[in-house]
C-alpha cells in the first residue's frame, strides 16, 4: 500500500510552482534585475531620482535577449534598454531618456544662443523641475531678447545620454 507524505507533497509542490514561475519571468531573477537596475541606473542620473523599474514578466532571460524596462523620474515616464550578456545573467543596460534640470538647460541654452546672436537672452523651455526627453528627441524653448521683448522659438535636440544639447533658432 503506498503511503503518502503530506510533507514531501508539499514539496514537491513548491519546487514545481518554483520551476515553473523562473521559467516564465517575473521571478526572483526579474526582481533582482529590476532592484539592481534601479541602484545602478538611478546611480547615474543623480541627483534626480529613478523610481521602481520594471521589466516585462514575459521576457526569456537568454543571451542576447533585449527588451525595454519602464520607469519614472520626476513624474516622468522613463525607459531602460537591457541586453543579457550571458547564460550567467550577466547584463548591460543603456539609458534610453535623460532627465535635463530646466534652469541649468536653460542657463546653458541662453549663453550659448546669446553668443550666437549677439544679444542677451533669456529661455524658456517649460515648467517644472526636470525635462525628460527621449535621447535623440527634439523639444522647443522660447527665446526672449532681455532688451526689447522679442521672442523666438528654438528647437532643441537631445543628443545623448550626457545631456548634450544642439539647438536651431527657427526663423518665423
Amino acid at each position: 500500500m503506498l503511503q503518502l507524505n503530506p510533507q514531501k507533497l508539499i514539496a514537491v509542490a513548491l519546487i514545481t510552482t518554483a520551476a515553473l514561475i523562473s521559467a516564465c519571468g517575473g521571478g526572483p531573477d526579474q526582481t533582482q534585475l529590476e532592484r539592481e537596475l534601479q541602484d545602478k541606473a538611478g546611480s547615474d542620473i543623480l541627483p534626480v531620482e529613478l523610481g521602481m523599474v520594471d521589466c516585462p514578466e514575459d521576457v526569456v532571460m537568454t543571451p542576447e535577449s533585449v527588451f525595454i524596462c519602464a520607469s519614472e523620474v520626476a513624474g516622468q515616464y522613463y525607459e531602460l534598454q537591457v541586453r543579457i550578456i550571458d547564460a550567467q545573467g550577466q547584463y548591460s543596460y543603456a539609458h534610453k531618456h535623460h532627465p535635463l534640470q530646466l534652469v541649468n538647460a536653460e542657463a546653458l541654452l541662453a549663453d550659448e544662443v546669446a553668443y550666437q546672436v549677439g544679444f542677451d537672452l533669456m529661455i524658456d523651455c517649460g515648467d517644472g523641475e526636470y525635462l525628460v526627453a527621449p535621447i535623440g528627441s527634439s523639444f522647443n524653448c522660447v527665446a526672449t531678447r532681455v532688451e526689447g521683448g522679442a521672442q523666438a522659438n528654438i528647437e532643441v535636440r537631445l543628443q545623448d545620454a550626457t545631456g548634450r544639447l544642439t539647438w536651431i533658432l527657427l526663423r518665423t
